[in-house]
């Protein structure tokens, strides 16, 4: 249980740290993305693991990846509006807030 409190702790942080960057790159952004992707499949068949093995029971389980593929579905979103954010502004390089100069 502790390991899913830091894993989805970790995940919040990187989530809300995520748009702190002043240069976007567009690779680094899918990146980042999949790798959550990643991880949080991992975290869903490590619980998986744990009900098969006993370890945690089924219902609470199945409430803990319930929860967790709600926060997959999240970033699968935010990858959507990210990808949506640079087909409207291809023609754009966004350097910080206060600038933005056409290619």
């Amino acid at each position: 249980m502790k390991k899913i409190t830091l894993s989805v702790a970790a995940l919040a942080i990187a989530i809300s740290s995520y748009g702190q960057k002043w240069e976007i790159d567009n690779t680094t952004i899918q990146e980042n993305h999949k790798e959550i992707e990643y991880r949080i499949q991992d975290l869903v068949d490590a619980i998986r693991m744990d009900m098969h093995y006993g370890h945690l029971e089924k219902g609470r389980g199945m409430y803990y990846i319930n929860e967790i593929i709600k926060i997959k579905s999240i970033n699968r979103d935010v990858m959507a509006e990210t990808w949506s954010f640079y087909q409207l502004n291809a023609n754009h390089t966004v350097y910080n807030t206060d600038t933005i100069t056409k290619r």
